[in-house]
């Protein structure tokens, strides 16, 4: 077969995927797919069309202002939306309507409603519809994982997680509760929340406390909170305790698990399991650049949609019970009362 023939039949088995949004990581997806053999890069769209079309030079791919335009003329088989939130409802009707997967970098939505909108619209159009979960795909998170998944700790009976860092400058969107839905439970503990999740399930009842008291230190100031600390209870008893802030140094994140027969802490890339005496069974740090996760899970996605026998570890609907906590949480924040989660659980099996 000549070379000309293998590139072309090359390229006819790569999956044609469109990116909607460059500056809330778009970019990045976009150098992850170009170093991506599964994946074939036809359009980008961004509001800043002078963007868009360098970005596109850079790479050869079509530029847009308008996604519609992308979504209709482009009909790409995968759309990967890098866009906040609060701009991907009509992206993600016209591609679920387009019969197109969908990327879609967390949060999976802005409240319960929104979110169970947005899943009936990709079921009923039978394609993937995958929410980033960075730490699902970090290697020191899937060993600990593994290790609670193996009882190697035991049975898990508290679960503590810390996430700090600070923003400078205007919170733009961020501080806009109508646009963000949310401030830091929403847009920075999302991952931490996903963790407690996907290592104990949903909890059964919380209580949490929000203000937004540090950002009126700054000009704007931000009307979503800022710091937050999240405290759940578990149906097994299990108790769980998420402390977070965007206004706070030293910038930092904590995963802590205790079980009956030793403790599992992840500080960023570095795992330590120590037994229940104390003495450490493991000490590793996992190197892994933000890139290199990118690149993980564009190719897992890539496997998700061309393989039958791939199973799904990020999927939408697994990222319903973490929007349903943080909606309970901002309810209870208004409140000053603990709110039970069950009334949420009808949902999701959605």
């Amino acid at each position: 077969m000549a070379k000309e023939d293998q590139e072309k039949e090359s390229n006819m088995a790569k999956l044609r995927a469109g990116i909607i949004g460059l500056k809330e990581g778009g970019e990045k997806l976009l150098a992850g797919l170009a170093m991506s053999e599964r994946f074939e890069v036809q359009a980008i769209a961004d509001r800043d069309m002078e963007l868009a079309k360098k970005v596109g030079a850079e790479y050869g791919v079509e530029p847009y202002d308008d996604y519609r335009r992308l979504i209709v003329q482009e009909k790409p088989g995968v759309l990967f939306l890098a866009v906040p939130t609060y701009q991907c409802g009509e992206c993600i009707q016209l591609a679920a309507k387009a019969g197109t997967h969908i990327y879609k970098e967390s949060p999976l939505a802005r409240s319960l409603p929104e979110a169970v909108q947005w899943l009936d619209l990709m079921q009923k159009s039978g394609k993937k519809f995958h929410v980033g979960a960075v730490k699902r795909f970090h290697p020191a998170y899937q060993k600990a994982h593994q290790l609670v998944e193996e009882e190697q700790i035991g049975t898990v009976y508290l679960v503590r997680a810390e996430v700090f860092f600070k923003i400078e400058g205007d919170f733009g969107w961020r501080g806009d509760p109508v646009l963000s839905g949310g401030g830091v439970l929403l847009e920075m503990a999302y991952a931490m929340i996903d963790q407690v999740v996907w290592n104990k399930g949903a909890p059964e009842r919380l209580y949490s406390l929000n203000t937004d008291k540090c950002s009126k230190r700054v000009l704007p100031p931000s009307r979503t909170e800022d710091t937050a600390v999240l405290t759940m209870m578990f149906p097994d008893g299990t108790m769980g305790n998420v402390l977070c802030g965007w206004m706070t140094e030293p910038s930092g994140e904590r995963l802590i698990l205790h079980g009956t027969e030793g403790t599992i802490e992840l500080d960023r890339d570095v795992l330590r399991w120590l037994d229940s005496a104390g003495n450490v069974v493991l000490k590793k740090k996992y190197s892994c650049s933000e890139a290199e996760l990118t690149e993980r899970q564009i190719e897992y996605f890539a496997d998700l949609l061309t393989d039958p026998e791939v199973k799904s570890v990020s999927d939408g609907g697994d990222h319903l019970v973490n929007v349903a906590i943080i909606e309970s949480a901002y309810l209870s924040g208004r409140t000053q009362l603990p709110e039970n989660l069950k009334v949420y659980g009808s949902l999701f099996d959605v």
